[in-house]
C-alpha cells in the first residue's frame, strides 16, 4: 500500500538484540524506544501515563519469640544496650547463624575498648587506672607473685633483687642468693626464688636460704598439688618439703626448655618447647595412699602448632586453661581424662604472651604492646561465651583491654595483689605496676563494630541518641566515624549538664556511606577520681540511602498499521504479532534496557517489570488492521537521564 513504511528487522529468538541498544529517529516520528524498538504512544484521555516512586521497603513480618528492631517501621535501627560480650566485633549486624544458647553477637559485642570497663551488664565505666610501684630500667625479666599474711602484698623480682610490697611500702628481702632471678614461685606463704646456683626458701620479707640446686639458667618453678616442681633444662623433678628433688621426667630433646607448670584436679600439668616445636605434658597423681604421689612420668597431652612454643600456663576452677603464646592468648579445657583441649587464637599478640593470672571469672593476660600499642593487660570472662565450643571454630570468650601502664614493653608477669581484686603486672624495661584501690582512669573509649544494617547498600545516617545516668559524674562524648577513618564529634554530655542524647542530628557524614562506627569518651570527675563517665546503651537511625527508583507506565500503539502524529502511516499486516513476539522476548530475558523518550530526547536504564496486551474487540473477517494497546510497566535501574 502507498505511504506504508516497509517492515523493520528484528531478530525473534536467542539473545543476539542488545537490550540496552538505543534507536536512532529516521523519518517516523516515534515517540517511544524500549531496547532499540520503536513504538508509538497510545496516550489519551482514557490512557494516561504514570510515573512514580518505587516502593523500598519489602513488606515482611516479625515471626521471632520476643520483638525486636526489625519490628518497627520507618527507620532503619541499631541499639546497644550492654556490653559484656567484649570487643573484636568487625561488624555491628545479626549472626544468622548465632548458636541458640548464645546471646546474639552484636547485642552484646563491639569493635574496640581502651581504659573502659565492660563487664557489667548494662552499664560501661572507667576502669581503674595504675601506678608504678617498683622501677627497673634493666632488661631482666620481672617476675611477680602476689600473698597475703595478714596484709595484700605480692613479691617482685628483676635482676639479683627481690623485694615485697604492699601497695604503700616497698621492702628489699634478703632472698640468700646473689645472681639474676630465673624463676619465683610461692606455696602460699613462703616464697621460692632460683638462680643458676639454687632455689632460694624465705617468709614474707624474711631471709632466705638454699633449698634445693639448680646448676642452670634455664629454671622453671610451680606450685602444683602441695609441692614445688622444678624443671631444670629438659628435666622435671618433685620437691619434697625438705628440698629433696626426685626426677620425674626427661625430655628426649636435650634441647627442651620448660617454660610453665600449673595444676589441674587430677594432674599436673608443664609446658615447654624446643625449637619451633612446643607441647603440654601431664604428670597423673596416685592418689591411693594417704599422700598423693606422682604415678608416672610425662605423658604429652596438648601438642602446639607448628612454630607456637607456650611461654606461660594458668588453670583455673578444675576446668579451664589458660594458654600462653608466643602467637597470642588460647582458652583450654580439662577433660575427664585429664587431658586439655584448647580452643583457637582467641587473642592474637605478635609480642607474644608471657603471664597470665586468674581472679573471680576472669583470665588477666599479658598485652605487650597491645592496648594502642602500650602495653598492659587483656581480660578474658570465662562466664560469657561468644562462640559456643561445638562451633568448627572452637569456643571463644568475651575479651577486652584492661589495666594500662602508658609505656611499652614486654608484659612478663602478672598477679593478684593478696586476696584482693587488685591485679599487679610488670613490664620489662619499666617496671612493676598496680592497680589502684579506688581511682579511675582519666579517659578510656570504645568504638562500635561497623553499623551497616546487613547491606552493602549506602546508607544516611540521620539520629544517634546514648543512654547515661540521670546524675552522670565526669563526661561522656560521642563522635562518628565513616569508612574514610574521618572522626567528627556530636555532642558532649558534662558532668552536672543535660544527661540525654535523644535523637540527636548527626552532622556526619554528609552523605549516603556503607556503614560508620560510633566512638564513645567517657572523662574522669573532675570532683572526685573514683567516678566517671557511665554509659547504659546507644541507638542509631538511618535511612536507605540508595537513590530512588521510579516507575513509568506507558501504553504504546501495537497494530498493524499506525498513523503518527502528522499523519505519517507505518506497518504492515502481520506487522503486531512479529512485534509483540520481539517484545515478550526481551521481556522474558529479565535484563536491563534503554528506554528513550525520542520526543524530549531523554533515556533511562529500565527494567521491564511488567507489560500487559489489551486487544479491545476481535477484528472481522475481512479487517485489515490487528492488534491492540501494550502496557509496559518500567522501573528505573539508577537515576542516570542522558540527553
Amino acid at each position: 500500500m502507498a505511504g506504508i513504511v516497509g517492515r523493520l528487522p528484528l531478530a525473534l529468538s536467542g539473545r543476539t538484540v542488545t537490550g540496552s541498544a538505543s534507536y536512532a529517529l529516521e523519518g517516523v516520528q516515534y515517540a517511544y524506544a524500549l531496547g532499540g524498538m520503536p513504538w508509538l504512544s497510545a496516550i489519551s484521555d482514557e490512557r494516561a501515563m504514570t510515573r512514580a516512586g518505587a516502593q523500598m521497603r519489602k513488606d515482611q513480618f516479625d515471626n521471632a519469640r520476643e520483638p525486636g528492631e526489625q519490628s518497627l517501621s520507618n527507620w532503619w535501627l541499631r541499639s546497644q544496650a550492654t556490653f559484656i560480650g567484649g570487643e573484636g566485633l568487625l561488624y555491628q549486624d545479626p549472626d544468622p547463624v548465632a548458636q541458640s544458647n548464645l546471646q546474639n553477637r552484636h547485642a552484646i559485642q563491639y569493635g574496640h575498648s581502651v581504659g573502659l570497663n565492660p563487664w557489667t551488664n548494662g552499664k560501661l565505666t572507667l576502669l581503674r587506672r595504675t601506678t608504678q610501684r617498683i622501677a627497673d630500667a634493666s632488661a631482666n625479666r620481672h617476675f611477680l607473685v602476689g600473698y597475703n599474711d595478714g596484709t595484700d602484698r605480692y613479691w617482685s623480682a628483676v635482676g639479683n633483687v627481690l623485694k615485697s610490697d604492699d601497695g604503700s611500702t616497698a621492702t628489699t628481702v634478703t632472698w640468700g642468693g646473689a645472681n639474676t632471678i630465673r624463676a619465683l614461685a610461692s606455696d602460699g606463704t613462703a616464697y621460692y626464688a632460683a638462680d643458676n646456683v639454687a632455689v632460694y626458701k624465705g617468709t614474707g620479707a624474711g631471709v632466705g636460704a638454699s633449698w634445693t640446686t639448680t646448676g642452670t639458667t634455664n629454671v622453671c618453678l610451680g606450685w602444683a598439688k602441695g609441692r614445688i616442681m622444678v624443671g631444670l633444662d629438659n628435666k622435671i623433678y618433685e620437691c619434697d618439703t625438705a628440698g629433696t628433688k626426685t626426677l620425674r621426667f626427661t625430655h628426649l630433646n636435650s634441647s627442651w626448655t620448660w617454660t610453665a607448670i600449673a595444676e589441674g584436679t587430677n594432674a599436673i600439668y608443664a609446658a615447654g618447647y624446643a625449637g619451633s616445636q612446643g607441647a603440654i605434658y601431664k604428670f597423673v597423681l596416685d592418689s591411693t595412699g594417704a599422700v598423693p604421689t606422682l604415678a608416672s612420668g610425662g605423658i604429652q597431652t596438648a601438642q602446639l602448632p607448628l612454630g607456637e612454643v607456650v611461654y606461660s600456663l594458668v588453670t583455673y576452677l578444675g576446668t579451664f586453661v589458660g594458654i600462653g603464646t608466643n602467637r597470642g592468648f588460647r582458652v583450654g579445657e580439662i577433660d575427664g581424662n585429664g587431658d586439655l583441649v584448647y580452643g583457637p587464637l582467641l587473642i592474637s599478640n605478635s609480642a607474644g604472651c608471657k603471664a597470665v593470672a586468674a581472679y573471680d571469672r576472669f583470665f588477666f593476660v599479658a598485652a605487650s604492646n597491645g592496648i594502642d600499642t602500650k602495653s598492659g593487660l587483656y581480660r578474658v570472662d570465662l562466664g560469657q561465651p561468644v562462640q559456643d565450643s561445638s562451633s568448627a571454630a572452637g569456643g571463644r570468650f568475651a575479651y577486652a583491654t584492661d589495666l594500662q601502664s602508658g609505656v611499652t614493653g614486654e608484659v612478663s608477669a602478672v598477679t593478684n595483689f593478696g586476696n584482693s581484686d587488685r591485679m599487679a603486672f610488670a613490664v620489662v624495661g619499666q617496671g612493676a605496676y598496680l592497680e589502684h584501690a579506688s581511682d579511675k582512669e582519666a579517659t578510656g573509649y570504645l568504638s562500635t563494630g561497623r553499623v551497616r544494617y546487613g547491606t552493602l547498600e549506602p546508607k544516611i545516617f540521620k539520629f544517634v541518641s546514648v543512654k547515661t545516668p540521670s546524675a552522670l559524674m565526669g563526661s561522656v562524648g560521642v563522635s562518628v566515624i565513616d569508612p574514610g577513618g574521618a572522626e567528627t564529634s556530636i555532642l558532649t554530655i558534662s558532668q552536672g549538664g543535660n544527661a540525654t542524647i535523644e535523637n540527636v542530628v548527626m552532622a556526619a557524614p554528609s552523605t549516603a556511606v556503607e556503614w560508620v562506627q560510633l566512638k564513645l569518651t567517657l572523662t574522669r570527675s573532675s570532683t572526685d577520681t573514683t567516678q566517671g563517665g557511665e554509659v547504659n546503651g546507644w541507638q542509631l537511625k538511618a535511612m536507605p540511602g540508595s537513590t530512588r527508583q521510579r516507575v513509568f507506565t506507558v501504553p504504546l500503539l501495537c497494530y498493524d498499521k499506525e498513523k503518527t502524529a502528522s499523519g505519517q502511516l507505518v506497518g504492515y499486516e502481520g506487522r503486531t504479532l512479529a512485534r509483540l513476539q520481539a517484545f515478550e522476548q526481551l521481556f522474558a530475558r529479565g535484563d536491563a534496557v534503554a528506554f528513550q523518550d525520542l520526543k524530549n530526547d531523554q533515556s533511562y536504564l529500565v527494567v521491564i517489570d511488567d507489560y500487559r496486551y489489551e486487544q479491545r474487540a476481535q477484528p472481522a473477517a475481512n479487517a485489515s488492521n490487528y492488534g491492540g494497546i501494550l502496557w509496559v510497566e518500567l522501573r528505573t535501574i539508577n537515576d542516570v537521564v542522558t540527553s
